[in-house]
C-alpha cells in the first residue's frame, strides 16, 4: 500500500528551519520544550531563568516526533528537556492497545533525554472540551487514559511532571469551560496557568537541589 501524503510536512520542514535558528541565539543551558502544535502556541521565550527553544510542531504525532529528539537534544544542549504530545494519538477510536504502542514511543523519547544525561519534565495532554469545534475529532477517554500512561512513565524514570490533563480536567474527564478555544488548543488564559505550572515544576526541582540545576 502506498503511503499517504503528511499534510503537515511542508509546515514541519519550516518549522525545523525556524527552530535551527533559535538554538543558536538561545545558546546552550536552555528549556528545549518539544511537542506538538499546543507547544508551538507556547508564546514565552524565558521559564524562570532559562531561554526556551520552542520545538513545537503543529499537527505531530508521537511516533512523528519520536524521530526528531535525538538530534533537537543533540544540537540545542538544553539544560532541560519539556516534552508535551499526545493529543493528536488521542482520537476517536483508539483501542487501547493502539495507547499501548503510544506509550512505547513516548517513553523512548524520554530515554532519549536520559541517554543524553540532560533532565526532563513530562507534561500530560489537556483535556477535551466538549461542544467546539474540533471536539468530535478527539475521544475524552482516550485522552484521559493516554496522560494516565504518561504519568506512570514519569513516575517509572523519575521526571519532572506537569499533570494538565488533571488541573483542567472536570469529574467527567473533560476540559473545564474556556479551557480550550476549539475544544483542543488552549485558551490564554489556560496557557498562562500552563506557563505557572511548568514553571513551579522548574523552581521546584531547583530548590530540591537536583545537582543538574545547581547554578539555575
Amino acid at each position: 500500500m502506498t503511503a499517504q501524503p503528511n499534510p503537515f510536512a511542508p509546515h514541519w520542514l519550516i518549522r525545523d528551519i525556524v527552530i535551527g535558528s533559535h538554538i543558536p541565539a538561545a545558546g546552550p543551558g536552555n528549556l528545549l520544550f518539544i511537542g506538538d502544535s499546543i507547544v508551538e502556541g507556547f508564546y514565552w521565550n524565558r521559564i524562570g531563568s532559562l531561554p526556551v527553544i520552542n520545538a513545537g510542531y503543529s499537527g505531530i504525532w508521537t511516533e512523528a516526533l519520536e524521530p526528531k529528539v535525538p538530534r533537537l537534544v543533540e544540537v540545542a544542549r538544553p539544560r532541560l528537556v519539556a516534552l508535551l504530545v499526545g493529543t493528536n494519538d488521542a482520537k476517536k477510536g483508539r483501542t487501547e492497545s493502539d495507547l499501548d504502542a503510544v506509550a512505547t514511543l513516548f517513553e523512548r523519547i524520554v530515554e532519549h533525554a536520559e541517554k543524553a544525561g540532560v533532565p526532563f519534565i513530562v507534561m500530560t495532554p489537556p483535556p477535551v472540551e466538549k461542544d467546539k469545534r474540533l471536539t468530535s475529532f478527539y475521544s475524552v477517554d482516550a485522552m484521559g487514559s493516554l496522560s494516565r500512561r504518561i504519568i506512570r512513565i514519569a513516575e517509572r524514570h523519575g521526571a519532572g511532571m506537569v499533570d494538565m490533563h488533571g488541573a483542567f480536567a472536570d469529574e467527567n474527564g473533560e476540559a473545564k469551560a474556556g479551557v480550550t478555544t476549539d475544544g483542543i488548543h488552549l485558551s490564554s488564559q489556560a496557557y498562562r496557568a500552563m506557563h505557572d505550572m511548568l514553571e513551579r515544576e522548574v523552581i521546584n526541582r531547583a530548590e530540591a537541589g537536583s545537582a543538574e540545576f545547581q547554578g539555575l
